[in-house]
C-alpha cells in the first residue's frame, strides 16, 4: 500500500533522515520506532506532505494518498471552546460532507469509542483520552484507508490506552483499515504486524515482532536452587550462556523448547524456576544498546 524509498531530509547540519526505506501492506498495523529525534516524526510529515524530502520517493497504492489518510497529531489540534460535536461537525463540513452524512458519520464514529454522552462536552474540560478520542474521530470522519497515528497513547493512563487500541483494532477487522504509528509505549509494539526501529535518521532493524523477538534477544530461564553445583554442571553441559547468583543459576536461552530439557535434566535438584520471555522492548533496548556501542568505538 505504501512504499518509501531512499528517503533523506537535512536540516542545515543536521541530516535527520537517511536513506529510509520501507513498505507498509494494506490491512496491518506497522509500528514506527525510535529513540527521541531518531528523525520518526520527520518521516511522518514527509508521508503526509507536510515535509518535502532532499531525495527519495513515496509512492502510494491506494488512491491519492493526501484524500484518503487520516492523521492523528501528537498535539490536540481541535478548537478549545468548542464542543466536541461542534468540533466534528466543522471539520467534517470541510471535508464536504452534507449535514446529514456527517450528523449520521459523527453518531457513528461517537458510539465506536463510547463517548456518545459526551458529544456536548466542551472539548477543552475533556480528560486526556476523550480529547484522544475525539482528535480520533475527527481523522476517521473522511473514512480514510490509511490512518497515521504520532504517538497516540501518550500521557493517557493504561484504562484510556487499552480503549484506544480495543477501538483500533474493531476498526482494522471491519474496515480493513491500514495504520501506521509511533509510540512511546514499547510495550503496545507487541500488538502489531510490522515493527521498524529507527536511531539517529536510519533504520537499524525491521521486521514482524516474532522475527525481530528471535533474532536479536534471548529468553532468560532463572533456576532457583540449594543444590547450585549439580545445577550449573548439567547447565554447562548445554553450551548455554549463564549465571549465577545466591541459589540461582539464571540461563540465556533461544526458544522454550530449550528450557524443557533443561528442566527435564535438573527437576531433580530444582526448587522452581521462571521463564521470562522476549518482549519487543527488550529488542529496542538491546538495538539502540548496540548502535550506541558502535558510536562509542
Amino acid at each position: 500500500m505504501l512504499k518509501v524509498s531512499g528517503l533523506s531530509k537535512r536540516f542545515g547540519e543536521v541530516q535527520a533522515v537517511k536513506d529510509v526505506s520501507f513498505h507498509v501492506e494494506k490491512g496491518t498495523t506497522f509500528a514506527f520506532l525510535g529513540t527521541n529525534g531518531a528523525g520518526k516524526s520527520t518521516v511522518i510529515h514527509m508521508i503526509i506532505d507536510l515535509l518535502k524530502p532532499d531525495t527519495g520517493e513515496i509512492v502510494f497504492t491506494g488512491g491519492n494518498l493526501q484524500e484518503v489518510t487520516g492523521v492523528v497529531f501528537q498535539t490536540h489540534r481541535l478548537d478549545e471552546e468548542l464542543t466536541i460535536e461542534e468540533n466534528l461537525l466543522i471539520r467534517a463540513r470541510l471535508y464536504g460532507m452534507s449535514k446529514h452524512e456527517a450528523n449520521e458519520r459523527i453518531d457513528e464514529l461517537l458510539a465506536l469509542t463510547n463517548i456518545s454522552d459526551k458529544r456536548d462536552r466542551v472539548y477543552g474540560t475533556c480528560s486526556g483520552g476523550e480529547k484522544r478520542k475525539t482528535d480520533m474521530i475527527r481523522a476517521l470522519l473522511h473514512r480514510p484507508a490509511f490512518l497515521v497515528l504520532d504517538e497516540p497513547t501518550t500521557g493517557l493512563d493504561a484504562e484510556s490506552r487499552e480503549e484506544i487500541w480495543t477501538f483500533l483494532r474493531k476498526l482494522q477487522q471491519e474496515q480493513g483499515l491500514t495504520i501506521f504509528l509511533t509510540t512511546h509505549y514499547i510495550e503496545e509494539a507487541e500488538l502489531v504486524d510490522y515493527v521498524l526501529i529507527m536511531h539517529d535518521g536510519k533504520v537499524e532493524v525491521e521486521g514482524t515482532p516474532a522475527q525481530l523477538k528471535s533474532s536479536y534477544t534471548k529468553m532468560l530461564l532463572t533456576l532457583h536452587t540449594t543444590n547450585q553445583q549439580k545445577v550449573t554442571e548439567v547447565v554447562q553441559r548445554t553450551g548455554f550462556a549463564f549465571s549465577t547468583t545466591h541459589e540461582k543459576v539464571v540461563v540465556e536461552i533461544q526458544k522454550s523448547t530449550d528450557a524443557i530439557a533443561i528442566l527435564h535434566e535438573v527437576e531433580p535438584f530444582l526448587d522452581r524456576f521462571t521463564l521470562k520471555e522476549t518482549s519487543v522492548e527488550d529488542v529496542f533496548l538491546e538495538v539502540t544498546k548496540q548502535v550506541k556501542s558502535k558510536v562509542i568505538l
